[in-house]
């Protein structure tokens, strides 16, 4: 069966991480999957992380980086070095509880060429009855995107038939790896954070689409390499801004989507100036707009080539980021609603009458 069964290498992103690893890999150790290899990619950690997956797990191959790279180029330097006809993707902070978690996610990879990538079903670690992520869509009037059943009680309500994701959690899923290489792999210019949407929305430009698959669960201690909410606002809407110009056609990009982002971010910052009195917060947001003026020209030719891959219409795309009534509804059930967001409801009012007349999720 080793011989039949597609290769996986299955890439763990590692910066001084160490604490989250024992977890990570030993459960990792119970796959089932009869042909796979696992991969620390380590972004230059100082905390001895290195020697301790040696010391205790010598079947884990080691990728050493020389600085912290991040995310994004830290997975794409990893992938340009595997052999493989796919790659999971998992944070550190995961532990699968699945042991045949790759047989279901390939399997359904084998049955439908045009499948990109396939999102698992993440929860809580602290709390595995609590979701985390089961793939990601779009918050309305461009703010950004959410992960779908964030917060909610996992009772299967995403599961019977599948949800269809607009994009894939980064923290675990799969990819094809011949696609992520011919999609030129994570924009390396986001360091952390998005990128996962971006390449999601880039797959589906090119025609394919992202799948779930509720019984590869996976849990997650929800940002547990990163806590600084300054700089990850920052990163998180600088990114999302560089996205949007590179994958909107022309005429989403400048007729809603360009001015909707820009005045959102404008009306958050001041709220978050005047009404939340975090100065900080204000100028990450503004500084995500100067960011990708400074950056155009490289944005441009990224989109340059982006669109000149398209295969599918933003027409398409836009019913599987925005599906009807789902957005609003889940957000409105799982998370309290900022002075910014309630301030965007009352202004736009409803979602362009465009999105109601989307074709639903591929």
């Amino acid at each position: 069966m080793v011989e039949t069964a597609p290769k996986v290498a299955v890439i763990v992103i590692n910066y001084n991480g160490k604490k989250w690893l024992n977890r990570c890999l030993s459960s990792l150790a119970k796959t089932t999957y009869p042909n796979y290899s696992v991969y620390l990619v380590d972004n230059a950690s100082t905390d001895g992380s290195i020697g301790y997956v040696q010391a205790s797990f010598p079947w884990v191959k080691i990728i050493r980086l020389q600085r912290n790279y991040g995310f994004a180029r830290g997975n794409n330097l990893a992938i340009k070095q595997v052999e493989a006809e796919y790659a999971a993707l998992l944070n550190n902070d995961t532990e699968i509880l699945e042991k045949n978690w790759l047989e279901m996610l390939v399997s359904l990879a084998e049955k439908d060429n045009l499948i990109g990538a396939i999102a698992c079903k993440i929860v809580f670690l602290s709390n595995p009855a609590i979701l985390n992520s089961v793939g990601g869509f779009g918050i309305p009037y461009w703010r950004g995107t959410a992960d779908l059943g964030y917060g909610e009680r996992d009772e299967g309500q995403f599961d019977t038939p599948p949800v269809k994701p607009f994009s894939f959690c980064g923290g675990a899923a799969l990819i094809r790896l011949g696609l992520f290489r011919e999609a030129e792999g994570f924009d390396e210019s986001f360091f952390a954070y998005f990128e996962d949407t971006d390449l999601s929305w880039r797959l589906r430009i090119m025609g394919y689409r992202i799948a779930y698959v509720p019984g590869a669960k996976v849990a997650h201690y929800y940002s547990g390499t990163w806590s600084n909410e300054t700089k990850k606002t920052h990163l998180c809407k600088r990114n999302l801004f560089r996205s949007i110009l590179k994958n909107c056609s022309g005429d989403v990009l400048l007729r809603w989507a360009l001015p909707y982002h820009l005045l959102f971010t404008i009306m958050a910052s001041i709220s978050y100036l005047i009404v939340e009195h975090a100065p900080l917060m204000s100028w990450a947001l503004l500084k995500s707009i100067l960011w990708n003026v400074w950056h155009l020209k490289s944005t441009y030719g990224k989109r340059r080539l982006i669109q000149m891959a398209r295969k599918s219409g933003d027409e398409e795309i836009l019913g599987s980021m925005y599906p009807p009534g789902l957005a609003r509804a889940r957000l409105r059930n799982t998370r309290r609603e900022s002075f910014q967001s309630r301030l965007a409801d009352t202004i736009f009012g409803l979602p362009p009458k465009h999105w109601g007349h989307l074709s639903q999720t591929r």
